[in-house]
């Protein structure tokens, strides 16, 4: 496709490879001339095929909707469903099909899921700038559709979408970076430049601090508009990591660490500090089981990283604490201490919700409520609600949020808090009002009176 001003007289035609090598603009014209690939009279079955498998260390194909084409995908060889993952869609080069090359060479397969996007316009025609910035815009639905497709299957990690592609897939990434810049954590365009070189951005600010990493070989015919792409996008506030690849023409450095080390950084790297620091706040304010499963998440990210290593030593904290009360939960419903029992087991399953630890707390729980003797004891005590009279008694679920907050209360009393008591018993009259749990609510808070702190 060509595109250019809408003025007949300038538009311009040159020879595809002219193109490739980055000599794309004269005057106010443009011709961009996209690589053939399979969407044009691919032939789509009346069913639906069973869906590929997606596991670790396999690249399927996944074909879309009619006229949408196909893409490719590739699970990293340590992918794990316990966290999100970064995902690299990668833009191939001129004459060629979707595919997962380079980045899953330059990656050796791990950390990063990669997808390999096509064109949806492979023709030469004509096109004005606003019917090109419309083509973007219909790319840009490609990818999401591919993503919500994705998300259904892998854990995908929306804030470490990463763009890329050598040579003709090289200018199309400058144009899709371009074209929603808040869509991705980082820009790599290799073997080629800005694609609409001499057009002004129109909002060089949503560029400021974004990741580009941009690499050329220095006898590549494309170097010159590398270098002057990486002028543009500093002077938009950019954060450009610029290489030149040595000696090496229209090829890609397959050895280079300046951009694994890139792709680190701005993917699984970029976010580790926050989301520790998120974890560490998650922890304070008590929710154990949620921050277990941030440390979880972040830990595996790396090896070496601080913030991934604390993680880890955070998360092997919480799991031998949870474990030691956990046993001794056990150890006092064997010995028929089922006060001790249901008040350490309540807490442990309010505490460590959304994890394991969590999990087998509430379990816990249902064995008590099934116990008769467990029972008999704990209504005694007036720990645990008579048989449920109406409609409104709570599930098992709401139950152990009761006792949870009754203990609580309990535990502020004992401390001569009573206002902060008095808060959890009205969460119980506030959400449960008609059942015992609530009766014993409000009697605790007649026996407070005015207290207060």
């Amino acid at each position: 496709m060509r595109v250019s001003d809408s003025i007949p007289d300038q538009e311009v035609s040159w020879p595809l490879a002219q193109v490739d090598r980055g000599l794309s603009v004269r005057g106010l014209c443009y011709l961009l001339i996209l690589p053939s690939v399979c969407y044009v009279g691919t032939s789509f079955p009346a069913e639906r095929p069973a869906e590929p498998e997606l596991g670790p260390g396999k690249e399927v194909r996944i074909d879309q909707e009619k006229g949408a084409g196909y893409f490719v995908v590739y699970v990293p060889t340590d992918y794990a469903p316990e966290r999100r993952w970064p995902v690299i869609f990668c833009y191939h080069g001129q004459g060629g099909h979707p595919t997962t090359w380079p980045f899953k060479d330059l990656t050796g397969g791990k950390g990063f899921i990669i997808v390999g996007m096509g064109f949806l316009d492979t023709s030469q025609r004509t096109m004005t700038l606003a019917e090109f910035d419309r083509y973007i815009g219909q790319e840009m639905g490609v990818v999401n559709k591919a993503a919500a497709y994705l998300e259904r299957r892998l854990k995908l990690d929306r804030e470490e979408f990463l763009v890329g592609g050598f040579s003709m897939g090289g200018w199309m990434t400058s144009s899709m970076g371009e074209g929603s810049p808040s869509m991705w954590a980082g820009i790599a365009i290799l073997g080629a430049g800005r694609q609409m070189q001499d057009r002004p951005m129109r909002n060089p600010a949503s560029l400021r601090n974004k990741p580009i990493y941009i690499g050329a070989g220095t006898q590549d015919n494309n170097f010159a508009a590398a270098r002057r792409a990486n002028d543009i996008y500093r002077a938009a506030g950019a954060k450009v990591t610029f290489e030149e690849y040595p000696g090496l023409g229209h090829t890609m450095k397959m050895d280079t660490t300046v951009l694994r080390d890139w792709l680190s950084s701005v993917g699984p790297l970029r976010l580790a500090k926050a989301r520790l620091a998120a974890a560490q706040a998650t922890e304070q304010s008590g929710r154990l089981g949620r921050a277990y499963g941030l440390y979880r998440e972040l830990a595996p990210v790396s090896d070496k990283d601080e913030s991934c290593l604390a993680a880890a030593a955070a998360a092997k904290a919480i799991s031998e604490v949870a474990e030691k009360k956990l046993a001794e939960s056990v150890k006092a419903v064997a010995e028929k201490r089922y006060d001790d029992a249901s008040r350490q087991i309540a807490l442990l399953a309010t505490r460590y919700e959304g994890s394991a630890f969590g999990e087998r707390a509430d379990a816990m729980i249902r064995t008590l409520q099934s116990d008769p003797a467990a029972q008999a004891a704990l209504k005694a005590a007036k720990l645990e609600p008579a048989k449920a009279k109406s409609s409104d008694a709570p599930a098992p679920d709401a139950a152990r949020e009761c006792l949870a907050w009754l203990r609580l209360a309990d535990n502020y009393l004992a401390a001569g808090k009573s206002g902060k008591a008095g808060e959890y018993l009205n969460k119980i009259i506030d959400k449960y009002p008609s059942t015992e749990w609530a009766a014993q609510a409000r009697e605790r808070i007649a026996k407070i009176g005015k207290g207060g702190d």
